[in-house]
């Protein structure tokens, strides 16, 4: 695995997008144990401790339940694969190849000559519930599986069991401080459409030809802060499956 260095709070590749976006920071970096510091509290030691130190009951694996890691691997490959394709086969402005699109009225639909060929444009409430509904199947997929990888991982040894019962501590006392983080992106994501347009119209002012298509690029950026999202979200995710048993030499993901 590259990369065995420790990383900060601003190595994430969410914050490193964000970064240009907001300008740069007054303060002094934070790091990682302060920020998690300002998301726990004192009361938060008890359920830590307890998953550290008290039994864990592991309920016996039912008769209709797959315990086995290659097919949590396979599960979770499959739902990687979903979100990622969803990230941008959903986008509004993907649903059709530009030579046609779906007319409410009359199906599909052919532009006129004159046309250009990025001048399909949207306004920002058609971003917003794209990006909220991206989070939202992120959300529904990832939460699940997450458990399911520790149902499968208690049912492997009581070592795994015990990482399994920390893995829920965390998620429930980090769940919700992550949430309305993830959650504040679409207002970040309002400022920056709105930034872009009035650079555009400025330009449009300052000078007789016409700027160049500015939401192309901001598609772009919402894509990649999309992905970056992901891949913060898949992190539990990530280290779960890293912790499962090696897969055997016939393991088709291996």
């Amino acid at each position: 695995m590259a990369g065995t260095g420790r990383t900060g709070f601003t190595d994430a590749a969410l914050v490193r997008r964000l970064a240009p976006w907001i300008g740069p920071a007054t303060d002094a970096p934070v790091g990682f144990l302060d920020q998690l510091s300002a998301w726990l509290r004192w009361t938060d030691a008890q359920p830590l401790f307890a998953a550290l130190q008290e039994p864990i009951a592991t309920p016996p694996c039912a008769p209709d339940e797959d315990p086995s890691p290659d097919s949590a691997r396979a599960d979770s490959q499959a739902v990687l694969s979903l979100l990622t394709r969803a990230l941008t086969d959903d986008a509004p402005w993907r649903e059709a190849p530009r030579a046609q699109r779906r007319s409410l009225t009359s199906g599909w639909i052919k532009p006129s000559a004159a046309a250009a060929p990025d001048a399909v444009a949207f306004d920002f409430p058609t971003y917003r519930r794209h990006y909220v509904a991206q989070q939202q199947q992120m959300e529904d997929r990832i939460a699940p599986l997450r458990e399911r990888l520790r149902r499968v991982l208690a049912l492997q040894s009581p070592e795994l069991a015990r990482l399994a019962a920390l893995d829920a501590v965390a998620e429930r006392l980090l769940g919700e401080p992550e949430r309305r983080l993830l959650a504040s992106l679409p207002t970040l994501l309002e400022k920056r459409f709105a930034k872009l347009r009035a650079e555009a119209e400025a330009a449009e002012h300052a000078t007789s030809d016409a700027a160049p298509p500015w939401q192309p690029h901001f598609q772009h950026e919402l894509d990649g802060l999309l992905q970056a999202e992901l891949d913060l979200r898949w992190q539990p995710i990530a280290g779960l499956l890293a912790a499962l048993p090696a897969p055997g030499p016939s393991d088709p993901l291996s």
